[in-house]
């Protein structure tokens, strides 16, 4: 209740200095400031216990009960503003599942009106709980609250929608159950276009892959024609070698698109995962001198996917920063997670690949030269984590992945 019992505080400090109501409203503002250095919940509950006081003594009963009624008309106000401009369902039911409350946002994703919708059976209880919120209301019921579900529920056209829904329950002041409340959003287009990037990625990394077999047969039996280290042979081989790792990146996007953010992410001894990938990169270019600074027992949640990105991180250190670069790995706890720094001594990065990694948006004028940037991106957003890029002692680039514990 704490989260509430403030929202009332707040309301009670506006509705006191606009009904002229100034000394009381002084009194809470300064028993908020000689209990600022309080924890929330201690400074909550002084200031409830002051309110009442103020309210009593300085405004009266009568009065005091009006400045009440008054700042929870405000937050009601407030709370049903709220709920009519939001884009999506909210929808509250009782107990038995008949709709209590229905909003614009669900008018225009179901297709019901509010007259319509009202009192109607939205949730199926008991036995019959079958329909597209399945047993939902007997889970709320129970205490569970549920996240992101996705099914499928019929508009009023009579065509089947793709949404994905979260609720939670209602209860009295006795802890009662009395209801629950619905908040849903359409995905179908999501979905579509999702469907569609899979079946259109597939079918191209299908058809690259034999193209890129029948090509290398042909080379092979030109190359044993030519001399070894033929500069023509090694310029095709390279360039089929990155066709090949392009197919495999969009394999990664495919996977990494496929997965729920949170149920793909798991934990990572970083200490460990630095050493694994670290030790075969230092195998393929031994011209790069890598030093690692990652204390044992450093833990953090990511994306199944984070090995993968931290070797385009390394990649784009060790290959770009010739004839003898420098890479150095560092591993830092903090509070709430662990940061992971690749430093470099090369030119930089430039701005497009900077950007790459930087901007808050993606557009066609944010060009990179291979699809590894955006895949670090990618995997770091889908593990909750963050990217930043800066200079270093080294005269490099330094790539930070912050992420959580």
């Amino acid at each position: 209740m704490r989260r509430q019992e403030e929202q009332l505080v707040g309301a009670l400090f506006d509705v006191l200095e606009a009904e002229g109501h100034g000394e009381a409203r002084q009194r809470l503002l300064d028993a908020y400031e000689s209990g600022a250095s309080e924890g929330r919940d201690e400074l909550i509950e002084r200031l409830i216990t002051e309110l009442v006081a103020v309210l009593n003594e300085q405004l009266g009963p009568r009065e005091g009960a009006a400045v009440l009624t008054d700042a929870i008309e405000f937050l009601f106000d407030r709370l049903v503003s709220v709920v009519e401009v939001a884009p999506i369902a909210i929808v509250v039911v009782d107990a038995d599942g008949a709709v209590q409350l229905w909003n614009a946002g669900a008018e225009r994703l179901f297709g019901w009106s509010e007259a319509d919708a009202l009192g109607g059976r939205l949730v199926a209880t008991g036995s019959d709980a079958t329909g597209p919120f399945g047993d939902s209301l007997s889970r709320l019921r129970r205490g569970d609250r549920l996240t992101g579900v996705e099914t499928r529920h019929p508009h009023r056209d009579g065509s089947l929608l793709d949404i994905r829904y979260w609720a939670a329950p209602l209860r009295d002041g006795d802890g009662g159950f009395t209801g629950a409340t619905y908040v849903a959003t359409d995905v179908g287009e999501r979905k579509r276009r999702e469907q569609r990037l899979t079946v259109l990625n597939r079918v191209l990394r299908h058809n690259i892959r034999n193209d890129v077999n029948v090509v290398t047969g042909h080379l092979e039996a030109l190359a044993a024609e030519r001399p070894d280290g033929d500069p023509h042979v090694e310029a095709m081989e390279r360039r089929l070698s990155g066709i090949v790792d392009l197919s495999d990146a969009a394999r990664r996007v495919e996977r990494l698109q496929a997965s729920d953010d949170e149920a793909g992410r798991r934990a990572f001894e970083l200490s460990e995962l630095v050493a694994d990938r670290v030790e075969e990169f230092a195998a393929a270019h031994p011209d790069a001198a890598f030093d690692i600074d990652a204390p044992d027992g450093v833990e953090a949640v990511a994306h199944e996917l984070l090995p993968y990105a931290l070797d385009n991180l390394l990649e784009n250190a060790a290959e770009h920063c010739a004839p003898s670069p420098r890479v150095r790995v560092t591993v830092r706890a903090e509070r709430d997670g662990a940061l992971v720094t690749v430093d470099d001594d090369g030119p930089g990065l430039p701005t497009h690949e900077r950007e790459v990694l930087t901007r808050a948006d993606e557009t066609q004028l944010t060009h990179s030269t291979g699809v590894g940037l955006w895949l670090v991106r990618w995997i770091v957003r889908a593990s909750g984590g963050e990217l930043r890029v800066d200079g270093n002692d080294l005269g490099g680039t330094a790539v930070t992945v912050a992420l959580r514990g």
